[in-house]
């Protein structure tokens, strides 16, 4: 199974975030430096595992920092406002 998934669980007295990400198997703890964090409620812990997830959605797999921002600022210097338009060849159809 290649998928994310969130949920909340009481362990050790409190309530657990724990994160399953699509490159590892088991299950994850939220970390609150190098302990797992505890939440008083479930409500809060979900909360908690989501915005984990989220934040590695966002962070970790669009990351990919100067290759985005290279082909974006070689976009941009392409078709500047303003200036001259790149034309661009385009490859003719082959006759079938």
């Amino acid at each position: 199974m290649n998928h994310f998934h969130a949920k909340a669980e009481w362990i050790d007295g409190a309530w657990r975030a724990l994160v399953r990400y699509s490159h590892k198997a088991d299950y994850w703890p939220v970390m609150s430096g190098a302990r797992p964090a505890g939440y008083p409620s479930r409500d809060k812990a979900l909360i908690a595992a989501y915005q984990a997830q989220e934040k590695h959605l966002n962070g970790t797999i669009r990351g990919f920092g100067d290759k985005v921002c290279a082909a974006r600022a070689e976009a941009e210097r392409l078709f500047r406002p303003g200036r001259k338009p790149v034309v661009v060849e385009r490859a003719r159809a082959r006759p079938l």
